[in-house]
C-alpha cells in the first residue's frame, strides 16, 4: 500500500477513535504515517478478535438459555417446579449448578458431568505426581543444604587453624624478611664498593689517600709526637745551661738536629696525609 492509501487509513481510524473533526494536528512526514498505519493494522486485528470472543460468548449465551428454557418446560410439564421441590431437591439442584459452573462443563447431561469429574481426577493425580517429585527435589535440596552447612563448618574450622598457625609463625616471617632485606643489602653494598672500586681503579688515586693508609699514618704521627715530647723536655733542660760550656753546646746541637729531624718526619707524614 502506498502512502496516501495508509495516510487515509489513518486519519479514518483516529476519525473513529476521536471523533469526526477532533483529530488534533501531528506532523505528516513517512516516518509518522508508517508507524501510526503499523498500530491501525494491530489495533483492527485485537478488535477483530475481541469480537470474535465476544460473539462466541453470545452465542453460548443464546444456547444456555435455549436450553434453560427447555429443561424448564420439561420441570414445568412434570410439575417439578422450584416450589413443589422439598429443600433436600433445591439444595442439591443448586450443588449441581454450582458443580457444573465449576467443572464448566457444556450442558447438564450425565456425560459431561463424568468426563468433567474424570478429567479433575486425572489433574488431581499429575498434582499428586508433580507433589511427590517435589518433594524428592527437597529431600534433595534439605540433603544438599545439611551437607553444605558441613563443609561450611569444616571449612572455618580450618580457617581458624590457618589463623592460628599464622599468627605463630608471623615472628619467624618477619625474621625471615628481615634477613632477607640485610642480604639484599649486603649484595647491594658489595655491588656498590666493587663499582668504586673499579672508578678508583680506572682514575688511579694514590692508596695513601684511603682511610686505612690514613689511618696508619695517624698512628705513625702520634707515635713520633710521643717519641719528640722526652726530647724536647730534654733540649728544654739543656738549653737552660751555661752558654760557655763545650759539652752542653755539643749536646745542645745534637738535639736540636735530632728535633730537626723529627719535625721534618711529621712534616712529611702531614703532607702525604695531605696529598
Amino acid at each position: 500500500m502506498d502512502l496516501a492509501a495508509q495516510r487515509h487509513e489513518v486519519n479514518v481510524w483516529l476519525e473513529e477513535i476521536l471523533g469526526e473533526g477532533l483529530v488534533p494536528e501531528f506532523e505528516l512526514n513517512t516516518k509518522t504515517i508508517t508507524q501510526l498505519y503499523q498500530i491501525v493494522l494491530v489495533t483492527r486485528c485485537k478488535d477483530k478478535t475481541i469480537q470474535q470472543v465476544v460473539d462466541d460468548l453470545q452465542q453460548k449465551t443464546d444456547e444456555y438459555n435455549v436450553e434453560a428454557e427447555r429443561l424448564s418446560g420439561i420441570l414445568h410439564r412434570l410439575n417439578l417446579t422450584n416450589n413443589n421441590l422439598s429443600q433436600a431437591g433445591v439444595s442439591s439442584l443448586r450443588t449441581l449448578a454450582k458443580l457444573g459452573v465449576s467443572l464448566d462443563i457444556k450442558d447438564a447431561s450425565d456425560t459431561c458431568y463424568l468426563l468433567a469429574i474424570q478429567d479433575l481426577d486425572n489433574q488431581l493425580e499429575q498434582v499428586r505426581q508433580e507433589r511427590q517429585i517435589e518433594a524428592k527435589h527437597l529431600e534433595q535440596l534439605i540433603a544438599k543444604h545439611h551437607q553444605a552447612i558441613l563443609k561450611c563448618n569444616a571449612l572455618e574450622k580450618a580457617l581458624d587453624a590457618i589463623k592460628q598457625k599464622v599468627a605463630q609463625e608471623k615472628p619467624v616471617c618477619e625474621i625471615r624478611k628481615e634477613i632477607a632485606f640485610c642480604l639484599g643489602k649486603i649484595e647491594e653494598y658489595q655491588k656498590d664498593i666493587s663499582n668504586k672500586e673499579m672508578k678508583l681503579a680506572k682514575t688511579k688515586v694514590d692508596k695513601d689517600v684511603f682511610h686505612e693508609s690514613l689511618v696508619k699514618n695517624s698512628d705513625k704521627l702520634k707515635s713520633l709526637q710521643d717519641k719528640l715530647a722526652p726530647l724536647k723536655a730534654e733540649l728544654q733542660t739543656y738549653s737552660s745551661l751555661p752558654p760557655n760550656l763545650t759539652e752542653s753546646t755539643i749536646i745542645t746541637e745534637q738535639l736540636k738536629e735530632e728535633l730537626a729531624r723529627l719535625e721534618k718526619e711529621i712534616l712529611e707524614s702531614i703532607e702525604v696525609s695531605i696529598l
